[in-house]
């Protein structure tokens, strides 16, 4: 999925040569470690999924108690 672009703000697309499905996913294919050279969109997409994982757990967490205080009402 390649895009093109004549206006030089969107020319740094993060999309360009994407996985389609890579959405519906389970796990993320990419590498989710910061190395130097690394433009900072580059480093912000993992920043993003990194903390997004940690929401998830947090969230996974939260249900479990809830759903174990419930069941003792």
């Amino acid at each position: 999925m390649e895009s093109t672009s004549f206006n030089k703000l969107f020319l740094n697309n993060s999309f360009s040569n994407a996985d389609v499905l890579s959405a519906f996913k389970e796990k993320s294919q990419k590498d989710l470690s910061i190395h130097q050279g690394m433009s900072v969109n580059e480093i912000s997409e993992i920043v993003s999924e990194n903390l997004i994982k940690v929401v998830k757990a947090q969230f996974e967490a939260t249900k479990v108690q809830f759903e174990q205080t419930k069941a003792k009402q």
